[in-house]
């Protein structure tokens, strides 16, 4: 695609962006170095910096990552373009820190982007409201993506040369401590660090000392502390922890018990991640006993944590399996917010990595339910990673046998993903692609 430049509508970093006309008709914002800023012996280590930048960027499939249209790194100077966004989270904090009282969706956008990095490898080591950038989308909703992958890194093991063992960099406000003056110490924690800084922003919206531990009044205080503690160690672990327990305190959902007993097993889950095999039995005849009346259980699966299930799979395989099946049925057949989906992959997540075949071929079903049913992109996509070439062939057979034998509409729903996530029948194992001739 050809771009004809046009107005300069921001700068930052080393380059210029511009607003930029494609022979499609489309409007995009076209990024290009601006080596003239610096020394000429600093400029061969600019153009290195600027081309990695495009390359970690275009690495990222994913729709909370800010995705690169065109790129001309032979050009002098070189430059890349992306969609024009309408304005980023740095302008909406400004109109308004608190976000008008609901700022889930940015947050889990963002969420859903850094764990997209982090599957592959990368820290992005410079997250801030200015490098999360709202998307318009066909439909007339907004996404929130982020971008400016400038100080992006490889993870352990992998190398990268270009910025020096005792430089610092990113946005003080916003950077973890151990990133102060050695920036090669950042690790995903370090994106975690700068979620929480984000978090205080909307929280609490005080001025704050850059580097420090960080807190708000209410209910987030635990997470905002624990995203910003000064160890890295100490923080999050991964993004699927964290987005967890966020979820849990910004749900509004009024919770409907339809018994005292119910009432009572759902309060035990809330007070603890590991079960006594009493209270474990509590929790099954209780479910037992909705199905026998034909009672929805629905209250008890959004009551279970990650901890919970990794906990019934250490003391009793056989429940975590039954467990699993029920947890398959209701990410299948239920409704959900739209953030939810991901908090209810990350759980599926859990019983397809531990369940057996049967229990496995479920799972992966009812997340290509799941994300069909509501278009949630992040959950089809890990539908596609579960029956995708490197599934095994023993799961792929029976996650076929379980098609056939529901009369699952299975084509219909890769119809679906075809068009949603832009994915071709050959990316799933040949056993599936079967099912599609």
């Amino acid at each position: 695609m050809q771009f004809d430049i046009g107005k300069e509508i921001g700068r930052g970093g080393f380059g210029f962006v511009y607003e930029a006309k494609g022979d499609d008709g489309g409007t995009y914002a076209l990024k290009k170095l601006n080596p003239a800023a610096f020394p000429k012996q600093d400029h061969p280590m600019l153009i290195k910096r600027f081309e990695r930048e495009v390359r970690y960027q275009q690495l990222v499939d994913h729709p909370n990552v800010v995705p690169v249209v065109g790129v001309n790194l032979d050009d002098d100077p070189p430059w890349f373009v992306m969609p024009l966004a309408e304005g980023s989270l740095k302008d909406d904090l400004e109109a308004d820190h608190t976000l008008g009282g609901d700022p889930k969706k940015p947050l889990f956008d963002i969420l859903a982007g850094l764990e997209a990095l982090h599957q592959i490898g990368l820290r992005h080591r410079d997250l801030k409201p200015a490098n999360v950038l709202k998307l318009p989308q066909e439909d007339g909703s907004t996404v929130y993506a982020i971008s400016d992958f400038g100080l992006t890194t490889p993870g352990a093991g992998q190398t990268s040369t270009l910025t020096g063992s005792n430089m610092a960099g990113g946005t003080p406000l916003y950077r973890p401590p151990e990133c102060a003056n050695n920036f090669r110490r950042a690790t995903e924690q370090a994106d975690i660090y700068s979620f929480g800084a984000i978090l205080h922003d909307i929280f609490s919206g005080a001025v704050r000392i850059p580097h420090s531990e960080l807190t708000v009044a209410g209910p987030l205080a635990p997470i905002v502390d624990k995203c910003t503690k000064a160890h890295p160690r100490r923080r999050y672990t991964s993004i699927v922890a964290l987005r967890e327990e966020l979820f849990e305190v910004l749900d509004n959902t009024v919770v409907e018990f339809f018994s005292r007993e119910e009432e009572d097993v759902i309060a035990i889950l809330k007070a603890n991640d590991d079960l006594s095999d009493e209270e474990w039995d509590r929790a099954f005849n209780l479910i037992d006993n909705n199905a026998d009346k034909g009672v929805s259980n629905s209250n008890i699966m959004r009551a279970l944590t990650l901890s919970h299930i990794q906990s019934i799979f250490d003391s009793s395989p056989d429940m975590f399996q039954g467990l699993g099946e029920l947890y398959a049925e209701y990410a299948a057949n239920g409704t959900f917010d739209f953030d939810y989906c991901d908090v209810i992959s990350d759980k599926a997540d859990v019983f397809f990595r531990l369940g057996d075949l049967s229990l496995k071929a479920k799972i992966a079903l009812a997340m290509l339910e799941l994300g069909t049913s509501h278009n949630r992109w992040v959950v089809e996509r890990q539908f596609m990673r579960m029956a995708g070439h490197e599934c095994e062939p023993a799961l792929a057979e029976r996650m076929k046998i379980e098609i056939l034998a529901g009369e699952y509409p299975f084509a219909r729903r890769m119809h679906h993903i075809e068009q949603s996530i832009d994915v071709t029948p050959d990316r799933l194992h040949p056993t599936l692609q079967e099912l599609l001739e």
